[in-house]
């Protein structure tokens, strides 16, 4: 698989304070909407937009929604990231389209300049937003605001989408008429929750017997050590202790060994902060917690609606040998199973993650997508990269 976004190039922070800059570099005149780019520190100009079109949105994605990426642009981004935007009406009327983009530079071992959207190293979902009924049309001009303006690259590069989404049809539908050229890269499968849809599809399916019994036992250890409790976050006075106890409960285990957790970078840890204030405020966060004696031994954090992302979790390795991260996400998992509103919760995990793989059945197959512009130079020069993937699939680099 060739060149997924490394974000770790981009870690210069970007200040809001700068004055406003909005600049249309494209107009598309598409079922009456129009695109264009903006700078990231015009971002505070479409934020009532920018929310209202997240209440209709065709494929969730709470990493895109305002609360999760307008820290992350503060934190990560630097000022080569813009953000398209696709418009009904006359102005800005109604934003029905909107994705962080970056033009990036090198594909398949080709000196390429491309558009692709931005991720950030905790962006683990990017699939942009589109207003549910404006599926096609809205991806159409964004795809024509990328792939054909003046200001256009090689090809537009869409990682990190659900194989079988709203998103990736509307893109099947829309560059199906030969006109350009795209294909599928990349593609790997991880776990996922799926309401109706998983083999544990209710609260009492979701462990077999022998492994639900192992961890009774374990369970009934752990309480011999003191009161256990399980509590979910729904007061925001307790959101920002919650947040610092998380950062250090991380800390504690092996990321905060090897020196990936949060803590371990402020501009991960302030993003974190700003990042879970915001969502609950929207009524989109999901954080728990496995408390020993009033402190925590594990917690988990994710976000979204109907339609959620696994962010986070940490344990104590002082009570590993008790399991408590697999204690509490069991429960979660029965909570989500039993609340009628839920639909999916993508695990964000890796693909071999085993505990994961193991209480979760379903799985959710990610792609990414690059697309061609509309001209014969630009096709061609996406049939070659497809080629050159192709290739190096077949005939694989033998490892030393």
């Amino acid at each position: 698989m060739l060149l997924f976004y490394d974000a770790e190039n981009v870690a210069t922070r970007h200040s809001f304070a700068a004055p406003l800059s909005v600049r249309t570099i494209w107009p598309v005149n598409h079922a009456k909407l129009h695109g264009e780019l903006i700078n990231v520190n015009a971002a505070a100009a479409i934020i009532a937009p920018w929310r209202a079109l997240c209440d209709e949105l065709a494929e969730e994605n709470p990493f895109f929604e305002p609360w999760a990426l307008l820290p992350a642009l503060q934190q990560f981004a630097d000022p080569e990231v813009k953000l398209a935007c696709i418009w009904r009406g006359p102005g800005r009327q109604q934003l029905v389209g909107f994705a962080p983009m970056r033009v990036m530079r090198g594909y398949a071992r080709l000196p390429l300049r491309y558009w692709a959207t931005w991720v950030h190293r905790h962006c683990y979902y990017a699939a942009p937003l589109i207003q549910r009924g404006y599926e096609k049309a809205a991806m159409a001009a964004l795809i024509e605001l990328l792939c054909d303006g003046s200001h256009s690259q090689a090809m537009l590069r869409l990682p990190h989408l659900a194989s079988t989404g709203a998103v990736a049809r509307a893109i099947s539908c829309t560059t199906d008429d030969g006109q350009r050229h795209h294909y599928q890269v990349g593609e790997f499968s991880r776990a996922a929750l799926i309401a109706r849809g998983d083999i544990a599809s209710s609260a009492d399916a979701v462990l077999c017997n022998k492994r639900a019994g192992k961890l009774q036992r374990l369970r009934n250890r752990l309480s011999e050590c003191g009161n256990l409790s399980i509590r979910m976050l729904t007061n925001s006075l307790e959101c920002a202790r919650w947040t610092e106890e998380f950062l250090a409960l991380e800390g504690k285990g092996w990321k905060g060994q090897r020196g990936t957790s949060l803590n371990s970078f402020h501009p991960d840890a302030d993003w974190f902060r700003v990042a879970a204030k915001g969502a609950f405020g929207a009524g989109k966060l999901r954080f728990m917690r496995l408390d020993l004696d009033g402190r925590p031994i594990a917690m988990l954090i994710g976000w979204g609606a109907g339609t959620g992302c696994s962010l986070k979790t940490c344990y104590d390795p002082e009570f590993a040998r008790y399991s408590p991260g697999v204690l509490l996400e069991v429960e979660n998992t029965k909570q989500l199973l039993s609340d009628p509103g839920f639909e999916m919760m993508d695990s964000c995990a890796a693909s071999d993650q085993s505990m994961i793989n193991r209480l979760w059945k379903g799985r959710r197959a990610i792609v990414g997508v690059n697309i061609s512009g509309r001209a014969p130079a630009k096709r061609a020069i996406v049939r070659l990269c497809q080629g050159l993937e192709d290739l190096r699939a077949a005939f694989p680099a033998s490892g030393n």
